[in-house]
């Protein structure tokens, strides 16, 4: 699901993350367990930048000022070569997320080097 349909940036992000609503997930567990009563609870892990949050129903695309550890899944992290596209979405925007090997994030980094380099 979350590959296959777009998500609109809500009107309530900001420079902490970015809100998208969207198709929701379907959960496998009806609950968080010992995380907490929502499935996308989970116990709390470091978050990177770019990393896409999943707190409830609804991601969050966690920019630079965004928290640093919690406890909800993160299925997804933006690429670093991708991530600054996330500071120029607007309230309204679609968005529609890539998978990307390991070798193909590993590629864009190293053209992006390049062009900055040169």
């Amino acid at each position: 699901v979350f590959y296959r349909e777009p998500y609109s940036v809500h009107y309530n992000s900001n420079r902490l993350g970015v809100r998208l609503v969207g198709p929701k997930p379907d959960w496998v567990r009806a609950d968080g367990g010992e995380g907490g009563t929502h499935p996308s609870n989970v116990h709390d892990h470091v978050y990177a930048l770019g990393t896409v949050n999943f707190t409830g129903d609804h991601p969050v695309v966690l920019t630079v000022d965004g928290p640093s550890l919690g406890g909800f899944v993160c299925p997804a992290t933006i690429t670093s070569t991708e991530v600054w596209k996330v500071g120029q979405v607007r309230p309204g925007d679609r968005v529609l997320f890539r998978r990307l090997t390991l070798a193909e994030a590993h590629a864009a980094l190293l053209v992006s080097d390049a062009t900055v380099a040169a």
